[in-house]
């Protein structure tokens, strides 16, 4: 667990700090044309050229008055007329609009006024760059949160609820859940004759995924064992947590182009594929020691660790290669597949996301021995 945080914590600096940096000087970059607009406006007629209020104070009040009014009209509408205040649909309606529409051009004009007397200090340029840089790192995590959530959204598709199908099988899902204390999942299958099982999101938006060839080549203790193993992904909140890991890999990943043309696009591929494979192995350590805890916490969640192991040595003898053309190594770690995909270099190596199978089978092998020694 240490390692792998201190090789996640490595990549989300060096990524941050690249990142930042760029976005900060492109900030200086566009520092001249941006100043030039922001002068213009601020020199527009305002509320603070004409009173002692700092133009700062002028704008937060502004922005205060619209977002107060659009976030609080529900309690505000019990005691007005108006049905909305942005339809100008009757004098007072059209009033409100006029007053709204006029503490937004404050707030525009008054924050250019603030942003021009702080850009003409060198403490103004400093801020400019550090605002820049925020700004950058921000887009970056909110790119790879997007990523995340398409890639879960992918996986979720073309799936059916499984108490249709199966009602068995999802009342012993939402059995395992309260036996974890965890908010019971929705248990979708999917038709697929490649057995897998996954656990998506947490909480009350949690998902556990399975497959009809899963669902048909185990047997009723090994399926329960299967499903035990992904409602402990749930308990130990282990698909958020993935999911966290992977940001700094899939922000590396973001400056990899797929096709350099150049001597420095091939040494930005080079030096970001490094990072990313960086992660990536500090991922997949955190990743086998999850799990792990989910072969145990299933094992002791169904009291039969042998169901587990068997359920294990099916599928790794039945499960062949992915039919679907996804990021298998992101979507296992996002997900946390109870099998790893079949790519020799996931599957096998310092990447691979879960334990051997054999080692797996062999210490749910010491929990039966000693549950029997305890007898």
């Amino acid at each position: 667990m240490c390692v792998a945080s201190s090789i996640l914590l490595t990549v989300a600096l060096a990524v941050g700090l690249f990142v930042g940096i760029l976005g900060g000087l492109s900030g200086l970059v566009f520092a001249g044309p941006l100043r030039w607009a922001v002068t213009t406006l601020a020199s527009l007629p305002r509320v603070s050229a004409a009173t002692p209020l700092p133009p700062a104070a002028v704008a937060t009040t502004g922005l205060a008055a619209v977002v107060g009014t659009v976030r609080w009209w529900p309690a505000i509408r019990a005691h007005t007329p108006l049905d909305r205040p942005l339809l100008p649909t009757t004098p007072g309606s059209a009033a409100v609009v006029a007053v709204l529409l006029g503490c937004l051009y404050l707030v525009v004009v008054e924050a250019c006024a603030a942003v021009v007397a702080r850009l003409s200090t060198s403490a103004g340029f400093l801020l400019l760059a550090l605002a820049s840089a925020g700004l950058a790192v921000w887009a970056t995590v909110r790119e790879v949160r997007k990523r995340l959530r398409i890639l879960r959204t992918r996986i979720v598709a073309d799936s059916s609820l499984l108490e249709h199908t199966e009602p068995q099988v999802a009342s012993t899902a939402r059995r395992l859940a309260q036996l974890a204390d965890v908010p019971p999942p929705s248990v979708r299958v999917v038709a697929s004759e490649r057995p897998e099982s996954v656990a998506v999101g947490g909480g009350e938006d949690a998902v556990v995924l399975v497959s009809s060839g899963l669902v048909g080549a185990l047997s009723a203790a090994e399926l329960e064992a299967a499903l035990a193993h992904e409602v402990a992904h749930l308990a130990n909140g282990d698909s958020r947590v993935m999911s966290a890991a992977l940001g700094p890999v899939l922000a590396a990943d973001e400056w990899v182009d797929d096709d350099p043309t150049d001597l420095e696009d091939r040494f930005w591929n080079w030096a970001f594929g490094l990072l990313k494979r960086y992660g990536q192995f500090g991922v997949a350590v955190l990743s086998r020691g999850r799990e792990r805890a989910a072969d145990v916490a299933a094992a002791e969640l169904t009291g039969a660790p042998a169901a587990l192991a068997s359920a294990l040595e099916r599928l790794s003898e039945t499960r062949g290669r992915p039919e679907t053309d996804l990021r298998e190594w992101e979507r296992s770690v996002a997900v946390m597949d109870i099998l790893p995909p079949s790519e020799p270099d996931l599957s096998t190596g310092p990447f691979r996301t879960h334990p051997p199978v054999e080692r797996r089978v062999e210490y749910l092998g010491s929990m039966t021995e000693a549950a029997e020694t305890r007898r």
